[in-house]
């Protein structure tokens, strides 16, 4: 009968108001972006053009408030761009600390949005350059190897995982894999999602099998097993 009220005045992001701690040895600095270096994917039609004018003054329009930036983090492993939307703004009170904040208050849905999301995109290129990214991956199986060579001029992982022939990964720029152990693989890099991706590139490569557990997994990566067929 009666709706629920709703306080419109400011809407909070949980994540987006955690502030990011600077360590010692990163800089970052907020610049925009070159003249003509941001360009639509598709030229706009003049009806479209015609209607985007339109919408313009609308709190809801991409450059209601200015234009987008980007924040260069650079760090002992490396550098880093992150995208800073033009409803989103990042401020530097002191010297060890950043504070992002929405433009409109949180009252849009795309302010709402970007807020937490260019909050993790900060936290996790600070991290990025000053302490990396790892991920390890076992080998369980028998005659399964891992090992690095330089195939083309390329360090390549060769793995041997039951197939007819050897399986080579080309290791990316940016990225470190090495392999303490024949059957270990440890994947290191400033770049969060390049390492992630690479990773789970190579598990792709042999997933672990549902019965007894052969492939590639991740460290301390708990598998379910299925029952085999009983007699």
């Amino acid at each position: 009968m009666f709706g629920v009220v709703r306080d419109s005045r400011r809407f909070m992001s949980r994540i987006g108001r955690v502030s990011v701690m600077l360590p010692e040895g990163v800089k970052v600095a907020i610049e925009p972006y070159a003249e003509g270096y941001l360009r639509p994917i598709k030229a706009p039609t003049a009806y479209r053009l015609k209607q985007m004018m339109k919408r313009r003054p609308d709190k809801d329009s991409f450059q209601a408030f200015g234009q987008p930036q980007r924040a260069v983090v650079e760090g002992p492993l490396g550098r880093m761009h992150v995208p800073i939307h033009s409803f989103i703004s990042v401020e530097r009170p002191d010297e060890g600390t950043l504070v992002v904040s929405s433009k409109c208050g949180g009252q849009t849905k795309l302010g709402k949005t970007m807020w937490g999301t260019t909050q993790s995109y900060l936290a996790s290129a600070v991290r990025g350059v000053s302490q990396g990214y790892r991920k390890d991956l076992e080998l369980h199986g028998v005659g399964f190897r891992a090992r690095m060579e330089k195939i083309d001029e390329t360090e390549t992982l060769v793995l041997r995982l039951g197939f007819t022939n050897e399986l080579h990964v080309p290791v990316p720029h940016g990225v470190q894999i090495t392999c303490p152990s024949q059957t270990t693989v440890t994947v290191f890099g400033h770049i969060k999602g390049q390492v992630g991706n690479l990773a789970a590139k190579i598990r792709r490569l042999r997933k672990p099998d549902a019965y007894k557990g052969k492939g590639v997994r991740y460290l301390g990566e708990v598998i379910k097993l299925k029952p085999g067929k009983r007699r």
